[in-house]
C-alpha cells in the first residue's frame, strides 16, 4: 500500500507547474518555468534567548503544509527591516526526527546537531528561516523523502514558496535575502538560486554539489564490498533506486537536466564557500570543482578551506564561517 501511495504522489504534476513541451517539470529549466506562491501562517512560539526570539510557522508547498523555525533578533529594527538568512539543512537519515532533540525526544528545532547555527545569525540581525522541507518533522510529504538523489529536487521548490511568503511580512529587509545551504542543503540551495533572483549573496558549507553520477558513485562505495573495482554493473546497482524512482515519475526526465553543477552560468548571485579538508561526509574536492566552475564561467567567489576532519564546522572554525559569510554578504553592493 504504502509503494502504490508513493507511487501515485510522484506521479502527480503540481497544478501551478508552468512548463514547456519536452521540460521535466523537476529540471533546472522546469523549476525556473514554474510559479511558486505562499503565505505564512504563524503556529506556536518556542523557546528563544535574550538576543533572538524563535516562533514557528507554517506554509503551504504544493498543497503540502510545511513547517519553518523562524529566528527574529530582539535588536531593534533596522529602517528597512531585519535582513533574511534561509538555513537550508542537511540530510537527515530520519526525516521524521528532524529538529528532535536527541537528549529528550522532544521537538526543538532545529535539532541537537544544528543547534546554534541559524541562531548565530541571528544574534548577529539576521531574521533566521529555517524550513523543515516536505516530509521532515511533521511537515506534509514523507513520501518525497524516499525519492533518491531527486528529493532536494523537491526540497528546492519548497524553499521557492517559502520565499515568495516574505512579501506578506513586515519586519524584513526583501532587499537583502541570503541563503546559507549545509551538505544535502547546499545541493538544495544550488536548484533553488537557480530558479530564482531573489537571493541576493548564498553561502555554502560542505556542499553537495557534483553530478548524481558523481553523488552515486561515492556514496554506492560506501556499501559495496567491491568498492575498489567500479563498473557499468556497479553503477547500475548505484543508481537502481534512483531509475526506479525516474521511471514512475509519468514524464521523462534526464538526470543531466536537474544537476546545478551543469548550470552554473546562469548563477547571478555571488557565492561563498566553505569545506574541510580531511571531512568525507561530502568530499572536499567537490567544492574545489564548484569553485574552478564558478571561475570558468567568471561568477564572483570566494572558498574557504579548513584544517578539520568535521562536516559541520565546530568551536572556532564555526565562528570564522559565520564571520566571513556575515562579512560577505555585506560587501555585496
Amino acid at each position: 500500500m504504502f509503494v502504490l501511495l508513493l507511487l501515485i504522489s510522484c506521479n502527480q504534476e503540481p497544478t501551478n507547474v508552468q512548463t514547456e513541451k519536452s521540460v521535466a517539470p523537476i529540471s533546472i529549466k522546469g523549476l525556473q518555468n514554474r510559479t511558486y506562491n505562499a503565505n505564512l501562517t504563524f503556529e506556536k512560539e518556542l523557546q528563544g534567548t535574550e538576543k533572538y526570539k524563535a516562533d514557528l510557522y507554517s506554509y503551504h508547498s504544493d498543497s503540502l503544509k510545511i513547517y519553518a523555525l523562524v529566528n527574529t533578533p530582539t535588536t531593534e529594527k533596522p529602517k528597512d527591516g531585519f535582513p533574511i538568512l534561509i538555513f537550508g539543512h542537511g540530510f537527515h537519515p530520519e526525516p521524521k526526527k528532524y529538529g528532535v532533540s536527541n537528549k529528550t525526544g522532544k521537538d526543538w528545532r532545529p535539532g541537537d546537531y544544528y543547534r546554534g547555527i541559524p541562531e548565530s545569525y541571528a544574534e548577529q540581525g539576521f531574521l533566521a528561516i529555517t524550513p523543515d522541507y516536505r516530509g521532515h518533522n511533521v511537515s506534509d510529504g514523507f513520501e518525497y523523502t524516499k525519492t533518491s538523489y531527486l528529493a532536494s529536487t523537491y526540497y528546492a521548490i519548497d524553499v521557492l514558496h517559502l520565499i515568495t511568503a516574505f512579501q506578506g511580512m513586515e519586519n524584513v529587509d526583501l532587499d537583502n535575502v541570503y541563503y546559507m545551504g549545509h551538505s544535502m542543503g547546499g545541493d538544495v540551495g544550488l536548484k533553488m538560486l537557480l530558479a530564482t533572483d531573489k537571493i541576493k549573496a548564498a553561502s555554502l558549507w560542505s556542499a553537495v554539489s557534483a553530478s548524481t553520477p558523481e553523488q552515486a558513485i561515492y556514496y554506492g562505495k560506501w556499501n559495496d564490498e567491491n568498492w575498489n573495482n567500479i563498473s557499468p554493473n556497479s553503477m547500475k546497482n548505484y543508481m537502481a533506486r534512483l531509475d526506479t524512482t525516474i521511471q514512475n515519475l509519468g514524464f521523462e526526465y534526464d538526470i543531466a537536466s536537474g544537476d546545478p553543477i551543469h548550470f552554473i552560468d546562469e548563477l547571478s548571485m555571488p557565492i561563498i564557500i566553505h569545506h574541510a579538508t580531511k571531512e568525507t561526509s561530502v568530499p572536499y574536492r567537490w567544492s574545489e570543482s564548484l569553485a574552478a566552475k564558478l571561475y570558468e564561467k567568471g561568477k564572483p567567489f570566494e572558498f574557504y578551506s579548513y584544517e578539520s576532519k568535521h562536516h559541520l564546522f565546530k568551536d572556532e572554525n564555526r565562528i570564522k564561517a559565520v564571520e566571513r559569510d556575515i562579512k560577505f554578504f555585506k560587501n555585496i553592493k
